[in-house]
C-alpha cells in the first residue's frame, strides 16, 4: 500500500498566513458556515455535521491531490479569517481557485490577497496552468476579486443546477507578492 506524504506549504503575504488546516480551526469554520447571510451565494447555512464533512474534505484534498485550500490566518491577531486555494471535487475537470473571507475581515482586501497568493503559488511555484473561478451572478464582491486578479470572464456555466459566472485566471496575479 502506498502512503501519502502531503506537505502543505505555508505562504505569507503582508497581512496573512496561508497554512494547512488545524483541528482548532473547526469552531470558527463551523460558525461561519452556520451563518445564512454569509453563505447566501453557496446555498445557505449548513449544520455542524455538514460543516465537519466539508472541513474534512478541505483537509483531505491535500492528501489526495497534493493541493487544496489554505486556512487564511490574520497575522496581527492570529485569528482564522477564511480560506483560499484550489478546490477540486470529483465533478470538476480541473481545480477552481476559490476564496471565502469571514464577515469580520470582509471589505479589507483579504480575499484578493489570499486568493492572489494561492494563484502565485499554483502558477509560479508549482508551475501549473492558471485555474478558473466561478461566482454566483449576484456576488459582486467575488467578481471584483476575480477581475482584480486579472481573470477574464468567459461564458456562463451551469454548476450544481445553477448559473455561475466563469472566470479564467492568467499566469500573473497582479501585485500580489509572496
Amino acid at each position: 500500500m502506498m502512503e501519502s506524504a502531503a506537505i502543505i506549504p505555508t505562504l505569507e503575504t503582508e497581512r496573512l498566513i496561508l497554512r494547512g488546516w488545524l483541528l482548532d480551526d473547526f469552531e470558527a469554520y463551523a460558525r461561519f458556515l452556520a451563518d445564512d447571510d454569509a453563505n447566501r451565494y453557496r446555498g445557505g447555512a449548513v449544520g455542524r455535521d455538514m460543516a465537519w464533512s466539508y472541513f474534512e474534505a478541505l483537509s483531505g484534498a491535500w492528501v489526495l491531490r497534493d493541493y487544496g485550500t489554505f486556512a487564511v490566518e490574520d497575522k496581527d491577531s492570529g485569528t482564522l479569517a477564511g480560506w483560499a486555494g484550489l478546490w477540486h471535487p470529483v465533478r470538476l475537470d480541473e481545480p477552481e481557485l476559490c476564496w471565502s473571507i469571514f464577515p469580520a475581515f470582509a471589505g479589507q482586501g483579504y480575499a484578493h490577497e489570499a486568493a492572489g497568493a494561492a494563484l502565485v503559488w499554483w502558477t509560479r511555484v508549482e508551475n501549473q496552468d492558471p485555474p478558473f473561478s466561478m461566482t454566483h451572478p449576484d456576488n459582486i464582491a467575488s467578481q471584483r476579486v476575480a477581475e482584480k486578479l486579472g481573470a477574464q470572464r468567459g461564458d456562463d456555466i451551469t454548476f450544481d443546477g445553477h448559473t455561475s459566472f466563469f472566470y479564467r485566471h492568467q499566469p500573473s496575479a497582479g501585485e500580489v507578492v509572496l
